[in-house]
């Protein structure tokens, strides 16, 4: 349903923002790597000074590709956690049109308090940091199980999409305990759709439709659990405070 909808008119405008937010994430994470290379002194570190004598000339062709290399494993490392902060811009506008034609009778979402949606958005960057510094070890071991680093990376990163995205939808309809409670009731069913989110986002061309995308397909997601909880939601006018 939720590529179905690409091609809606209410949502192209939105769908180009969503490429246009994508690629800006892809030159932002390039454009940090390139700095913090170029403010690195290579013969400062240790082992590259030795790297250099032996080289000789063919230094800077070994630093290149070296460089291209780190920030292809940036992009495909952080792009998923990046994308999904990026994604809470588009949210409202792909979730309106979503519940408009398929959940037509639900009123307008609850109004969420500029504090709720900043400490979502705190708490969700706090939570990404923490869990690749703890995971960074796991990473460089398992760079020798490709198997299993591509396991571990899928898994990380579905769980920090899916809850994200799935938080991102439900909080327009339920209150936030309330939708968190709902995501731990389903939490593998949150986790698999995370997981799908992330692999997609490793696809060329496919990454750059998934702000929008995502946020589509999640809503129908939270629907569908608050349907199986049987789980009424918001229909009233928005709720202020």
């Amino acid at each position: 349903m939720a590529v179905g909808q690409l091609t809606d008119p209410r949502m192209r405008g939105v769908l180009w923002m969503g490429i246009l937010g994508a690629l800006a994430v892809f030159v932002l994470l390039w454009a940090a790597v390139w700095w913090l290379m170029l403010a690195i002194d290579p013969s400062t570190v240790w082992g590259l000074s030795t790297l250099i004598e032996w080289s000789g000339d063919y230094f800077d062709w070994v630093a290149g590709a070296a460089i291209v290399g780190a920030m292809l494993v940036a992009t495909f490392l952080m792009f998923p956690a990046v994308v999904t902060i990026v994604v809470g811009i588009f949210l409202d506008r792909v979730a309106d049109a979503v519940e408009a034609r398929y959940y037509p009778d639900l009123g307008p979402p609850r109004s969420q308090p500029l504090a709720e949606t900043l400490l979502s958005t705190v708490r969700f960057a706090v939570v990404v940091v923490l869990l690749n510094i703890l995971i960074l070890p796991l990473y460089l071991v398992l760079l020798l199980l490709p198997p299993a680093n591509l396991v571990l990376y899928y898994l990380l990163n579905g769980y920090l999409v899916g809850r994200e995205f799935f938080e991102l939808a439900a909080f327009r309809r339920l209150a936030p305990a309330e939708a968190t409670r709902l995501r731990r009731a389903f939490r593998s069913r949150v986790l698999m759709a995370g997981v799908i989110l992330t692999f997609l986002m490793t696809i060329p061309v496919v990454n750059l439709l998934m702000p929008v995308l995502g946020a589509a397909f999640m809503v129908h997601v939270a629907h569908d659990l608050m349907r199986r909880q049987a789980i009424v939601p918001a229909t009233i006018g928005p709720i202020q405070g």
